[in-house]
């Protein structure tokens, strides 16, 4: 009786070390696209982005990067704000850019599809009076492991981001 367990528990162990040993492809969802998986809550002040004693609409580009290097060198002066407001596709690391346009004393969500490998929310204002150090913020996409007994799979969740638009800075907002 003693060698019958003793077969089964050598059999039981080959059998864990080859399913351990098997390479097994890797299907992360991490990467994926996702409808309405950024939500964008903002109120702004009524004196949003004063000039000459009047509130003027302000820009908001939205960024969704898969890594930050090249947007944390822009962010650093003015110049590099300005080239970050245009909205274009600055680099390789831009999997999706959205421009908007905050209203003074406005209240309003904005809902955005996920893109397919974004790792990175990176979000520009522009300001008459731009505070460089206050023009930017960056929310990581933030992600789980689902342990399967063969694999691990990396999972995006909801990013939820909250914002106040001040009079000349971008703010996130505790709730």
């Amino acid at each position: 009786m003693g060698m019958f367990y003793y077969k089964i528990s050598l059999l039981i162990t080959v059998l864990f070390f080859l399913g351990c040993s098997t390479p097994q492809p890797q299907s992360s969802s991490a990467d994926s696209f996702a409808k309405n998986a950024i939500m964008i809550n903002y109120s702004s002040s009524k004196d949003l982005n004063l000039y000459d004693n009047e509130a003027h609409v302000t820009p908001l580009v939205v960024y969704q990067l898969n890594d930050i290097n090249a947007f944390n060198t822009l962010k650093k002066d003015k110049d590099g704000i300005i080239k970050l407001l245009s909205a274009d596709k600055f680099d390789k690391s831009v999997m999706s850019v959205s421009k908007f346009f905050i209203r003074p004393n406005s209240k309003k969500q904005i809902f955005l599809d996920r893109a397919s490998g974004a790792k990175w929310v990176c979000l520009v204002a522009g300001y008459y009076d731009m505070q460089v150090e206050k023009s930017t913020l960056i929310y990581p996409i933030p992600s789980y492991s689902l342990l399967k007994f063969y694999e691990s799979e990396q999972k995006q969740t909801f990013v939820k981001i909250d914002l106040y638009f001040d009079k000349s800075t971008l703010e996130k907002r505790e709730e």
